[in-house]
């Protein structure tokens, strides 16, 4: 009887240190920098559809929206689009581009890994500013002139963002006194900054005079200079110098 005494109670003591040291090995795996998770084999995967199945609902002839599909832009020397090369397939994706989009066009702009490039009208050697800009949507081959090209009918500033999809705006209307936003992706425009009287954006005088400084600070926000706006109606015998600095400001576009 002794014995059996003996042995339970060495059991117990046994079980006792046991626990303990599980217990101290929990804790340190608990407080250790960084716990490592070993990823599920079938995650992201429907493993109860068949192959068969998930092949015939994947047209591979067609683009899909949430696929990149590299392009090649075949240009003549100065610019101008010819065709755009599917370089999955080396075919014509899109071959007429003045049929398509009214007008013979060149690239302004193209947001990183978007289906969507921003067209201006083709006018090489002109000292005229870009006035009419086009949406080209590669995946479904359209493309139309954009409603904030009636934003553009002056001279001035025309910035882009650096994600390419936005064009911060100031032209010479007005006394240069309007800072506007065109969203070049959903085709809306906005006013972001009005000055007060005595301000301009131009430090210049107008036409070949222009001096604007508006720059993008990052995809939301944008540094400009105030100048004084002290002549009028640009005359012709405007001061040589530039206005004066009043302030540079800076603006979130949201």
């Amino acid at each position: 009887m002794s014995k059996l005494k003996f042995t339970l109670v060495l059991l117990a003591v046994v079980t006792l240190i046991t626990a303990c040291n599980l217990k101290v090995n929990l804790n340190s795996n608990l407080n250790q920098s960084s716990i490592r998770v070993e990823p599920n084999a079938n995650q992201n995967q429907n493993i109860n559809q068949p192959a068969a199945e998930a092949n015939a609902n994947t047209n591979t002839n067609q683009l899909v929206a949430n696929e990149i599909v590299d392009f090649t832009f075949e240009q003549t020397d100065d610019g101008m689009i010819k065709d755009i090369i599917n370089k999955k397939s080396n075919e014509v994706w899109i071959g007429n581009l003045k049929e398509l989009c009214g007008a013979e066009v060149m690239i302004y702009a193209h947001p990183t890994d978007s289906m969507k490039v921003i067209l201006t009208q083709f006018n090489p050697g002109s000292d005229k500013p870009v006035r009419s800009l086009y949406l080209l949507y590669l995946q479904n081959k359209t493309c139309n002139k954009l409603a904030v090209s009636e934003q553009l009918a002056d001279f001035g500033a025309r910035v882009l963002s650096p994600d390419q999809t936005k064009l911060a705006v100031a032209l010479e209307t007005n006394e240069a006194k309007e800072l506007k936003i065109l969203d070049l992706i959903v085709d809306t425009s906005k006013t972001l900054v009005t000055l007060t009287e005595g301000e301009t954006l131009n430090g210049g005088y107008g036409s070949l005079s222009n001096k604007f400084d508006i720059k993008w600070l990052d995809n939301e926000k944008i540094q400009y200079t105030v100048y004084e706006d002290t002549v009028k109606n640009y005359p012709n015998d405007f001061p040589a110098g530039s206005e004066k600095v009043k302030e540079v400001r800076i603006e979130n576009i949201r």
